[in-house]
C-alpha cells in the first residue's frame, strides 16, 4: 500500500501530466484551426505551464543571439515578477512546514504582511514579524514546485520535438544546454536548507576575516525546512542609486571597493562564492555596512576558471582582443590548443564585442554625472547576450566553458555595471586598492 506522501506525489505527477497536456492539446488544436504558431501563442503556452516554462522563456529573452528577435522581445514579460499567489496558499506552505518542527504560525509571529515584498516562479517572499520583535522576511516555496519541476524536466525532451514542430524558426537554437542549466540551477534554487548553509558559510568567512564592513542576513535555522527560509531582514538602498547611497556613507566608490575585496576573497575562501550579486541582492544599508542577499545561486571556484575569468576580463575590460584570445586558449578551456588560429579567433571577439559594445547605450560615452539612475536596472539580458556572444564564438574554435567558469564571468560582468555608476575612477583588474587573488 502507498505511503500518503507518496501518493499524493503520485497524483501531484499525473494531475502536472494532465494539465500539460491539456495546455499543449488546447495550443496544438488552435495551431490546427488555423492560428500562427508565432512568439505570442509560445509565450502565453509557456505561461500556462507555469514555472519550468517560464525559466525557459526567460532565458528565451535573456539570449539574443540564440532566439529571433520577435521571440526575445516577447518573452520580455518573462523576466518580470510573476503574479503573486493568494496568501492563502502561502499560510498552507508556512503551516505544513512548522508543523514538522511541532510550531504554529501562532506560536511564532506577531505578523505576517499579506502583501508580498516578491514574487518568482519558484518562491514568494513576505515580510514578517517575530514574537520576540525581529523583523524577517519568509522565502516561501510555492506549492508543489518539486514535483512541477521533476515532471516537467521529465517531459521537456518530448516538449522539444513539438516545438521544433510546431516552431520550427527556433530549430537551430541548442535545447539540451537550455535543460541542462535550467534542471542545475532549479535544483539549486528549491532546496532552502541548502542556501541556508551557504549563507553560513559566507557568514564564516566574514568571521573567520574579521570583515565588519560587510554582512549577510542571519537565517533562523529552527524556523527553516526546505521549503521555507526565515532570514533577518536588512533595511537599506539599491547600490546602482549612488545619490541614495551618500545618505549612508561617504564614498559609493570606497562601498564598491570594499564589495570587490570582500566577494574576491570569497572565492578562495569559501566553500562557494555567490554568483547572482545583481541590483537586486546587493544593497548598502542603512548602519553603513554592505549587504549580500539571495544565496540561491551559488558557484564553486575552480582555480583554472578564476585565473582564466581575470585574464579574460582584464584583457576585455582594455579591448585587448589578441590577449583576451590567448587567455581563451592557453588557459585549457580547449583539449586542441595547437590548432586554434589565435588571429581568427582575435578577430572574431573583436568583430562581436565591438557589435555589442556599440548596443550599450546605456553606459557607453557617459560618465556618472550624465546618468540617470532612476532607469537603471538588473541588466541581466545585456550580460547574458555578452556571455553567450563570448560562448559562440568559442565554440566555432573548438573551445568550450565550464558552468562556473560561465557563473564567474557573469558576476564580474555585474560588477562592471556596478563599477561604472560607483566608481567610474576605478579599474577592476588593475586598481591597487582592489586585491583580486
Amino acid at each position: 500500500m502507498l505511503k500518503p506522501t507518496l501518493l499524493k506525489k503520485s497524483f501531484n505527477v499525473i494531475q502536472r501530466v494532465g494539465k500539460t497536456a491539456t495546455v499543449a492539446g488546447l495550443t496544438g488544436l488552435k495551431v490546427a484551426k488555423g492560428e500562427k504558431m508565432d512568439a505570442y501563442l509560445l509565450k502565453d503556452t509557456f505561461e500556462q505551464l507555469g514555472t519550468t516554462y517560464i525559466k525557459i522563456g526567460q532565458f528565451i529573452a535573456s539570449t539574443p543571439s540564440l532566439f529571433p528577435r520577435e521571440y526575445v522581445e516577447v518573452f520580455q514579460a518573462c523576466l518580470d515578477q510573476t503574479t503573486p499567489l493568494p496568501y492563502s496558499y502561502i499560510e498552507d506552505i508556512l503551516n505544513n512546514e512548522l508543523a514538522k518542527k511541532g510550531k504554529t504560525l501562532e506560536d511564532i509571529f506577531i505578523s505576517i504582511d499579506k502583501t508580498p515584498l516578491a514574487s518568482a516562479s519558484i518562491a514568494q517572499v513576505h515580510s514578517a514579524v517575530l514574537k520576540n520583535g525581529d523583523h524577517v522576511v519568509l522565502k516561501v516555496q510555492k506549492p508543489n514546485v518539486d514535483t512541477i519541476i521533476e515532471t516537467d524536466l521529465g517531459l521537456l525532451y518530448g516538449a522539444t520535438k513539438i516545438m521544433d514542430t510546431l516552431a520550427p524558426s527556433l530549430k537551430f537554437a541548442s535545447i539540451s544546454p537550455i535543460i541542462d542549466e535550467i534542471r542545475l540551477r532549479m535544483s539549486a534554487e528549491t532546496d532552502f536548507l541548502q542556501e541556508a548553509k551557504n549563507i553560513d558559510d559566507f557568514q564564516d568567512f566574514l568571521q573567520k576575516t574579521n570583515n565588519q564592513k560587510v554582512v549577510a542576513p542571519k537565517v533562523y535555522h529552527d524556523l527553516s525546512t526546505q521549503k521555507v527560509l526565515v532570514m533577518e531582514r536588512l533595511f537599506g538602498v539599491s547600490m546602482i542609486d549612488d545619490v541614495a547611497m551618500r545618505q549612508y556613507c561617504k564614498s559609493p566608490s570606497e562601498v564598491m571597493v570594499d564589495t570587490l575585496n570582500t566577494w574576491f576573497a570569497s572565492l578562495t575562501m569559501c566553500e562557494s562564492f555567490h554568483a547572482d550579486l545583481h541590483a537586486g541582492n546587493l544593497m548598502l544599508l542603512t548602519d553603513g555596512r554592505i549587504g549580500f542577499i539571495d544565496f540561491g545561486i551559488v558557484g564553486k571556484l575552480e582555480p583554472k576558471a578564476w585565473q582564466a575569468c581575470v585574464m579574460m576580463m582584464d584583457s576585455f575590460s582594455r579591448e585587448d582582443y589578441d590577449s583576451m584570445a590567448h587567455y581563451m586558449i592557453e588557459m585549457g578551456m580547449t583539449d586542441k590548443q595547437n590548432l586554434v588560429n589565435k588571429a581568427v579567433l582575435s578577430a572574431d571577439l573583436q568583430r562581436v564585442m565591438k557589435k555589442i559594445l556599440a548596443k550599450d547605450s546605456l553606459f557607453i560615452g557617459k560618465t556618472i554625472d550624465k546618468l540617470d539612475t532612476t532607469k537603471l536596472k538588473d541588466h541581466s539580458d545585456e550580460i547574458n547576450q555578452m556571455m553567450l556572444e563570448i560562448f559562440e564564438v568559442g565554440k566555432r574554435h573548438g573551445i568550450h566553458f565550464p558552468r562556473d567558469f560561465t557563473l564567474l564571468t557573469k558576476q564580474v560582468l555585474y560588477f562592471d555595471r556596478f563599477m561604472k555608476v560607483l566608481a567610474p575612477e576605478l579599474n577592476m583588474f588593475q586598481d591597487k586598492q582592489i586585491t583580486i587573488v
